[in-house]
């Protein structure tokens, strides 16, 4: 038997592949939690002779020493989000302000649940 369109038998049927209904968009809540680590050499004269070893006084910390000498991932994100501003402010494609405007929403929102700073 012989129809006048070449498609598969079923094709045309509504419940064709192709005719199935896309699901829906949905928003969520997501929390994201990312460890990073960084090995880092700092300067400092805040230290002591301790059993002819050099520690580093309690009250200032390998915390201190390190924020002395780098900026801190929030301090990084913190600048980032001024520096998109700035250059949104300039006449940009709109591919390019969609571009900055998500990676504006990514560095926007973090929180900081634990910091550890240690020498070796």
């Amino acid at each position: 038997m012989y129809d006048n369109y070449n498609y598969p038998p079923g094709a045309d049927t509504p419940d064709a592949p192709w005719n199935e209904v896309e699901p829906p968009e949905v928003d969520f809540n997501i929390e994201a939690t990312v460890s990073l680590c960084r090995v880092a050499e700092v300067t400092t004269n805040a230290i002591y002779l301790d059993d002819d070893t050099y520690r580093i006084c309690e009250d200032y910390g390998e915390k201190g020493a390190y924020k002395d000498t780098y900026a801190s991932i929030p301090e990084l994100l913190d600048e980032l989000v001024k520096y998109i501003d700035g250059e949104m402010q300039g006449d940009i494609s709109g591919d390019r302000r969609c571009e900055l405007q998500r990676l504006k929403d990514s560095a926007t929102g973090w929180r900081v649940d634990d910091e550890y700073y240690d020498c070796f």
